[in-house]
């Protein structure tokens, strides 16, 4: 399937930061549309599925988290501006890039307003502060401002991670067409993975015949052993946990056998994945990236439809009953 790289780039420069993920849950509604329900836990999750299907008929459910990296607002600085809180890079990454902010409530991308950083140094250590017009203590978010580029066979951009396999997910699940196949696209996982854990007990409570699990996510390349940029890797390992590896590595075999492009490696980092593995068999899709956690990082297009071409073949062998035993 040919990539839109208009959603795409729509869905990479919405700013969803922690639970604040309204405006990346208003494109999503928009592309699932009507055929499809939602299950919304707010601070938690949403789970999209066909609109004949519920919970109790889910046997496949791919997941991907909807957060990039940012920050929250506390309170006035003594010197003026706002003391932050930041996730996933160092307080002068932020500073020294174009910021833009959302309340914590916002739906809309457009509701998005730009603001400033600047370091104040407390001893040894340095602190973002940040000023503008609209900032609320304790409700505002907020993350880069950074247009998508696409280049030749590139996408360039501020949240690649995780929106190029929240797409993938997505697309996937689209493609799929069932109401045993569903999407959980979880809010949080940059700054609070026990924000997934609501969508485990969820699955837990309410899918009794789940059969296949998916995480799918956004490493750095340097973070996966044998990755390459422009094929999504079956990781067996995140950090020292284990996802499923007997399990993955007869899927794995199925997978070549029908000739499915893809690697299969270890992460040095953690992610999500671990937390839903008690639940059903699990798999990890990594999908590597260059300049993770920055305004300005990069993907393989070729990669990303490679991506979703492989969620697809994984949920194909799931709905064919061609699952592995053990």
């Amino acid at each position: 399937m040919a990539l839109d790289k208009e959603f795409l780039g729509r869905l990479m420069e919405a700013p969803a930061v922690g639970t604040a993920c309204g405006p990346v849950l208003s494109l999503l509604s928009e592309r699932f549309g009507a055929s499809y329900v939602q299950t919304l836990v707010p601070d938690g999750f949403c789970l999209f599925q066909k609109q004949e299907g519920t919970p109790e008929e889910l046997e496949v459910v791919f997941i991907a988290h909807m957060d990039e990296i940012g920050g929250c607002v506390y309170g006035p600085a003594e010197g003026g501006g706002f003391i932050t809180r930041v996730w996933g890079n160092a307080p002068r990454l932020f500073a020294e890039n174009t910021l833009q902010a959302i309340d914590w409530l916002a739906s809309r991308a457009d509701e998005a307003h730009p603001i400033q950083g600047r370091i104040e140094k407390y001893g040894d250590e340095e602190s973002l502060l940040v000023e503008g017009d609209g900032i609320r203590p304790y409700r505002t978010v907020f993350t880069f401002q950074q247009p998508t580029l696409f280049e030749q066979e590139w996408v360039y951009g501020k949240a690649i991670d995780p929106r190029a396999t929240l797409y993938a997910v997505v697309e996937a699940v689209r493609r799929l067409d069932s109401a045993r196949v569903g999407a959980m696209l979880v809010m949080a996982e940059e700054c609070a993975m026990e924000v997934a854990r609501k969508g485990a007990v969820f699955l837990q409570r309410h899918a009794p015949h789940l059969q296949l699990i998916v995480n799918a996510d956004v490493p750095d390349i340097r973070n996966l052993a044998d990755g390459a940029l422009d094929v999504p890797s079956l990781r067996y390992f995140e950090g020292r946990n284990f996802i499923d590896p007997s399990f993955g590595i007869r899927v794995a075999e199925q997978l070549e056998h029908d000739g499915t492009a893809f690697r299969v490696s270890g992460a040095r980092s953690g992610s999500q994945t671990v937390l839903f593995t008690p639940l059903a068999r699990t798999l990890s899709i990594a999908l590597p990236m260059e300049g993770v956690h920055t305004p300005r990082g990069r993907a393989h297009l070729k990669g990303i439809e490679r991506c979703e071409d492989l969620l697809c073949a994984v949920g194909e062998i799931a709905l064919a009953k061609r699952l592995p035993e053990g």
